[in-house]
């Protein structure tokens, strides 16, 4: 059977247009690993999360400005020393200038208040100022080796501090009073603090919007010195 030539032609384009179209397809299917097929890179999975979480913070108080870094734990343990930071020999802070600073470290438990720290933490001495904006390297140590290490990045942000404190007693309770800071807001929290001689530091928390806070069953017997705080936190300060 003769088939005219235009129909030939005709067949030969439609063949080329299909080894075309089989040829992209073979291609798309050799796509790199992490492209799609326009050659974009593909999103990533997002990083696991650290079990650390390093901090630096401004302090404001009546004792002037100053620095505070510290690093918790991340996340929910069995024990208090269950905890990447628990067997750590040192943290060391390296802050824009390159000066280093020694963190101490504090793991234990509230009696009082059942509140518990897994951390290393630094308070900078009074009047010290703010840190400097910038970036500040955690790096944790096992023995001499560097086995971890975070950036933060700092920008300063203070808050004004609560005054004209007052408390009195009800039965076995001191109940604290104080003036709310200006500029106060959700997001914001009170800490109020007894330091004591004989007993353990007792911290207890209160929202934002309340300007009186009562201590239940303090373990403070008549004629025991202590120190009373209440102190305005907010994240980064």
């Amino acid at each position: 059977m003769l088939i005219p030539m235009r129909t030939v032609g005709l067949l030969f384009l439609l063949l080329s247009v299909l080894a075309f179209t089989l040829s992209a397809c073979g291609e798309e299917r050799g796509t790199p690993a992490g492209e799609n097929r326009q050659g974009i890179p593909a999103p990533q999975a997002p990083p696991p999360q650290l079990d650390t979480y390093p901090e630096v913070w401004s302090s404001n108080g009546y004792d002037g400005q100053a620095y505070e870094f510290k690093v918790n734990c991340f996340g929910e343990f069995d024990a208090l020393e269950t905890c990447f930071l628990f067997d750590l020999a040192r943290v060391v802070v390296v802050d824009t200038e390159g000066t280093e600073f020694e963190l101490n470290k504090d793991f234990n438990i509230n009696a009082f208040s059942g509140e518990v720290t897994r951390r290393w933490i630094l308070y900078g001495p009074p009047a010290q100022g703010l840190p400097l904006p910038g970036d500040y390297r955690f790096q944790y140590y096992q023995g001499t080796e560097l086995v971890r290490e975070q950036t933060v990045w700092y920008e300063p942000e203070v808050a004004d501090y609560p005054r004209n404190m007052s408390w009195y007693r009800e039965g076995n309770d001191p109940v604290v009073k104080w003036g709310p800071p200006e500029g106060v807001r959700p997001g914001m929290w009170y800490n109020v603090l007894v330091f004591s001689e004989a007993e353990e530091l007792i911290s207890l928390q209160f929202d934002w919007d309340v300007n009186e806070a009562r201590l239940e069953n303090v373990p403070l017997e008549d004629g025991d010195p202590a120190e009373l705080n209440v102190a305005v936190f907010f994240v980064g300060g």
